[in-house]
């Protein structure tokens, strides 16, 4: 059962070079919105705050986003760079939102069953091999039964040429310097996998990414069924 934490690791370097460069994050504000509000329409309506996981929450954008809606959001990621920067950020903005060191495959830091939602806001692409199956068993476990899980997730045809360029289409892989780093199924073969882990699928459409990837997005809904 591999897991790649050299090469999910690897994220810090990029956290170091975005910080350095001034940058709010691995995304920019719009899109961060543009999340927000995919992630807002998605969520089931309830009475009470939810408790929200942010897996790869980068430097918190998001769940600094979510935390002021009114939620109680934990993030966790693999990099230190991006937690010590989404503590900041938090403090910045004064929301009510937890940050913690975890690779997203084993979520080893999170409760079972505790969460009323888990959002992946574009790290499951990042998830390669026989990790992915792992990491969507754990993220079924924490989930609270009939709890929820809001995919965005790189899909479909590869249409920028770097990306092509070091594309397996048989696994569906990036690769960089020989290295898998990123994961672009057919949208099927992604409701497979998550239908594989036990979710059953509520909604799902395609989306095209406002970033230079030129990647749809696979948009999901799903529920914990037990």
């Amino acid at each position: 059962m591999p897991i790649h934490d050299g090469v999910y690791a690897g994220h810090d370097d990029v956290y170091q070079l975005l910080q350095g460069q001034g940058q709010v994050g691995w995304d920019q504000n719009p899109e961060y919105e543009v999340m927000l509000d995919t992630v807002r329409s998605l969520l089931p309506a309830q009475s009470t705050p939810a408790r929200l996981l942010e897996i790869g929450c980068g430097a918190g954008n998001l769940s600094v986003r979510l935390a002021r809606e009114g939620h109680l959001v934990t993030g966790v990621d693999i990099s230190r760079t991006a937690i010590e920067w989404a503590i900041r950020t938090s403090a910045d903005s004064n929301p009510d939102v937890h940050f913690e060191i975890d690779n997203v495959v084993t979520l080893s830091s999170c409760r079972s069953g505790w969460f009323d939602a888990v959002i992946d806001g574009h790290c499951l692409h990042c998830i390669v091999g026989a990790d992915r199956a792992v990491c969507l068993n754990s993220v079924f476990r924490v989930l609270r039964p009939g709890g929820t899980f809001i995919v965005l997730t790189m899909c479909g045809d590869v249409r920028n040429e770097r990306i092509l360029s070091n594309f397996d289409p048989v696994t569906g892989t990036v690769f960089q310097d020989g290295r898998p780093m990123r994961h672009i199924g057919t949208a099927e073969s992604i409701i497979s996998e998550l239908e594989g882990a036990g979710f059953q699928i509520d909604a799902q459409r395609i989306g095209l990414r406002s970033d230079d990837s030129q990647q749809d997005d696979l948009i999901v809904r799903a529920t914990k069924v037990i």
